[in-house]
């Protein structure tokens, strides 16, 4: 058995599904009741009660807990997690996203500690700790999403996807926060790309404003394309402000390839030689990482299979030498 917040072997089958030290990293107390509910749809039915004023987007429901006298609660408000259950339509949803980010973790990225939470009936959920919230004192930690830095109306949500391209939020963080926020964020979407994320829109990016203008931690990447199937775009915007990549468009076969982040980096003002070497860093890291991820995680054996099968076929094409260029 893995523990289910690091899916690292536990020391011993009597162990209550967690090591402690992961429990403390998430939850800062190593003994805690998380006993939340009793079963998946007792949790769905109290979750609509329990959102009032937080935004809730696609068809994943979302709620927020709170730890009060030793024990994860549901609240209304001031929480310091958020939790979410896989839709029905959507098995392993849960297990995806946790298996996602930390792999995403484990090859330096900076993650908010998360893991999962299993209901009396079995069933698996979600849970990540906010870190647009203090700890100590409950209050905001002021940020924006993409959209809100570009200065992009909200008013209709289709606009994540269309009102700008990465090349331009590549720019922003240029502009404001240096190359190297800039170049953590092409490889957070060469990262996506790689694990099927093709639902990294504006407002899945954000930025910290204090004490300097920095990305937030990841949140809410997942191998969407296990569910979603072929789509015209495998990323949810364009790359670049004049459409996409040239050796993308002139292969047409619908995938990217690392040229084609190279030349999203170039245009954005990167260094040619510094987005190739952290790809291939990336790249290597990732193969080395995910086997045993994703065999360790909750996920079904067969689902493990579709995400292993997804992420080699991406990173061959993350391997792909051509220079944008070249027909």
């Amino acid at each position: 058995m893995n523990c289910l917040i690091c899916l690292k072997a536990l020391a011993s089958k009597g162990e209550p599904g967690y090591h402690p030290k992961c429990l403390e990293r998430l939850f800062g107390n190593k003994k805690i009741d998380l006993n939340v509910l009793d079963s998946r749809s007792e949790l769905v039915k109290a979750m609509p009660k329990k959102t009032r004023g937080f935004s809730i987007s696609g068809v994943q429901m979302k709620c927020q807990m709170a730890v009060e006298e030793g024990k994860l609660k549901l609240v209304d408000s001031g929480g310091h997690y958020i939790i979410k259950p896989s839709p029905e339509q959507y098995p392993n949803l849960a297990e995806n996203e946790h298996t996602t980010l930390t792999l995403m973790s484990r090859v330096g990225f900076e993650v908010p500690p998360c893991g999962l939470l299993r209901l009396q009936d079995g069933h698996l959920v979600f849970i990540i700790q906010r870190y647009d919230r203090n700890f100590e004192d409950g209050s905001k930690v002021h940020q924006e999403d993409a959209m809100q830095a570009l200065g992009i109306s909200n008013r209709d949500s289709g606009h994540k996807y269309t009102s700008a391209s990465y090349q331009e939020v590549l720019e922003l963080a240029v502009k404001h926060a240096g190359l190297a926020v800039a170049m953590e964020l092409l490889m957070r979407l060469v990262f996506s790309y790689a694990v099927g994320n093709d639902d990294h829109h504006l407002k899945n990016i954000s930025f910290l404003y204090h004490p300097a203008f920095k990305l937030t931690p990841c949140y809410d990447i997942l191998a969407s394309a296990l569910y979603s199937g072929k789509s015209e775009n495998p990323m949810a915007l364009r790359f670049l402000s004049s459409g996409q990549p040239s050796y993308y468009e002139t292969m047409g076969n619908g995938f990217y390839t690392r040229c084609d982040f190279i030349e999203l980096g170039i245009q954005a003002g990167l260094l040619v030689k510094a987005c190739t070497k952290r790809i291939e860093k990336l790249v290597k890291n990732i193969e080395i990482e995910a086997p045993d991820i994703v065999r360790n995680s909750f996920m079904d054996p067969e689902r493990q299979e579709d995400y292993l099968n997804l992420l080699n076929a991406r990173l061959k094409f993350l391997k792909h030498l051509e220079k944008p260029d070249t027909p």
